[in-house]
């Protein structure tokens, strides 16, 4: 099997996660976060990994990821319902107004059926704006989701390595 931590993908994303956290107190200095980022007051997203959303994977079929780390990587995963109030950000911005569209999709039944992706230490590795909506507007309704049985940073690896498509990590 190959190993997703010799991508040439993911050690691009590593180095820039570790570029951004070297980085983040020189930033924070110079520029404040913007009234709409919902983690940067409060303790809504308490217990977040600290990864800039420009550096977040993007899964758009939960589903099919699941199969390729499966027949890529042989890492299990796991279909399940769950609350929202059960999980942590792994990101560092929710956009506030993208979370009222989601509400808004919610209450009008146009949400779509993709799961949310977690790793298997409760961390949200794809869909924050989802979790953030139903957290927000009913945290104890059980969502779809799929469980990645490694944790954070692991199952982050496996999404960069398999998933992104960001132009970001250039």
């Amino acid at each position: 099997m190959n190993n997703w931590k010799s991508s040439p993908v993911f050690k691009k994303w590593e180095s820039n996660v570790n570029t951004y956290k070297k980085n983040k107190r020189k930033r924070q200095t110079l520029k404040k976060r913007s009234d709409k980022d919902m983690c940067s007051k409060g303790d809504f997203c308490n217990g977040a990994k600290d990864i800039p959303r420009k550096l977040m994977p993007q899964i758009y079929d939960a589903v099919a990821f699941a199969k390729k780390i499966k027949r890529k990587y042989n890492v299990d995963s796991e279909l399940t319902k769950a609350p929202m109030s059960n999980y942590k950000p792994s990101q560092n911005e929710i956009n506030k107004d993208r979370v009222e569209s989601v509400i808004a999709d919610i209450k009008n039944k146009k949400l779509g059926n993709n799961p949310l992706v977690v790793s298997e230490d409760d961390y949200i590795i794809d869909g924050h704006h989802r979790w953030a909506a139903y957290k927000k507007y009913n945290p104890n309704k059980p969502i779809p989701v799929l469980i990645i049985k490694k944790p954070v940073r692991e199952a982050l690896g496996l999404a960069i390595a398999v998933s992104t498509n960001r132009e970001h990590f250039g």
